[in-house]
């Protein structure tokens, strides 16, 4: 194995805990390698087991701290071993999330279960060259007869890994909602970090009036006509988004349900809503960190603060709104922040009603900040 120095500054963070490594950590960058298997160390002392990968952040991951511990079939087992012992309050449910990267000591990999079919999400590349020993790692804790299908970035379809898979799309029961769900595509149809807002959504929209924003996988207006809403506005620049909520009404025999569904840009959406003295009495936000409209991009970053501005203005009085994030970048701190300076600029009284995070079977890891899934903060408009 590879031997990579790092710098001294870096040993501290990997010791205590951190689970990614930056190109900054090295002393030479020209050590970068995607796809190796490294040993880092300083002055010749060990630090950690770790792989190089490209992708979104940083340029790898940490295995292991321990010198000595082989990276094997065994290694893999046991990160599944305890994944699992952690999920043991979620065997019974349709969905849920049994290995979730850092969180599980193992950066590169995710793995949701759904109606007792395992899908492993890749997230890079270099990790997925060793799934021959992870995959056998798995079947030697979770059986041999599970079904199993890979998702790849890039690839649109997934891969059957072993197993029989049932018909496509099937249905996934949560709580008392039915979500159907195409195993063979690799694009996530219900993000399962949601399982908690979604719940709520459904208790509380008895007689509502609900706005959705950015609907993606969330299955929040689903929930919410379930529940008992009177009527639904959901926008989001992509058509695909209407698509996956037709097939979740229709799967809740709720093909009449006076949804209406618009594929435009949101701030242009607001803007006609606030023009014609529309409000509601549940508006729902969940933006993504980026997206392109015909016309505009909408950054999380530099809009979101505008997009609350705009969702003030359509809150019926008593009204209560969802803000949701899951950019990996964007923390609880920040949401936290651009909400608080949208409430600033606001004449009328809004006061935070309750925060998300991820559901338990999301583990994290304590020491990145980053690994957090959800973050959401529910407010109350006066």
């Amino acid at each position: 194995m590879k031997r990579v120095q790092i710098t001294g500054k870096s040993v501290r963070k990997f010791e205590d805990g951190y689970p990614i490594v930056a190109l900054t950590d090295l002393e030479n960058n020209k050590d970068f390698e995607s796809g190796a298997w490294v040993q880092l160390e300083n002055h010749g002392h060990f630090v950690a087991t770790a792989y190089f990968a490209k992708q979104h952040r940083g340029i790898g991951y940490v295995l292991s701290l321990k010198e000595n511990e082989p990276i094997d079939e065994r290694f893999f087992a046991g990160k599944f071993r305890a994944a699992a012992a952690k999920r043991g309050a979620f065997a019974d449910q349709a969905a849920y999330r049994l290995f979730n990267g850092t969180g599980d000591g193992l950066g590169g990999l995710v793995v949701d279960v759904y109606n007792g079919c395992y899908v492993f999400r890749w997230q890079n590349a270099a990790l997925k060259q060793q799934a021959r020993l992870i995959y056998a790692g798995f079947e030697r804790i979770m059986g041999k007869d599970k079904v199993v299908v890979a998702a790849t970035p890039g690839q649109e379809a997934t891969q059957l890994i072993s197993g029989q898979l049932p018909d496509q799309p099937m249905n996934v029961l949560e709580n008392s909602v039915t979500y159907p769900v195409d195993l063979t595509l690799s694009r996530q149809q219900l993000a399962l970090e949601f399982r908690e807002t979604r719940d709520w959504a459904r208790q509380t929209s008895q007689r509502k009036r609900v706005l959705n924003l950015f609907s993606a996988e969330t299955g929040l207006v689903t929930a919410a006509m379930v529940g008992g809403a009177i009527e639904a506005v959901t926008v989001d620049p992509t058509n695909r988004a209407t698509t996956t909520l037709q097939a979740q009404l229709a799967a809740n025999n709720l093909e009449q349900a006076p949804v209406e569904m618009r594929t435009m840009d949101v701030t242009n959406y607001l803007d006609y809503a606030i023009k014609h003295g529309l409000t509601f009495d549940t508006i729902m936000i969940n933006p993504p960190a980026f997206i392109r409209g015909k016309k505009r991009a909408f950054t999380l970053d530099q809009d979101l603060q505008a997009l609350v501005e705009q969702a003030f203005q359509v809150a019926q009085s008593g009204a209560k709104i969802l803000v949701t994030a899951t950019a990996p970048m964007y923390s609880m701190k920040n949401l936290q922040s651009t909400v608080n300076a949208a409430v600033e600029n606001y004449t009328g009284h809004v006061t935070a009603f309750n925060t998300y995070n991820s559901p338990d079977d999301f583990l994290t890891n304590v020491a990145d900040r980053h690994s957090e899934s959800l973050k959401g903060l529910l407010l109350s408009v006066d």
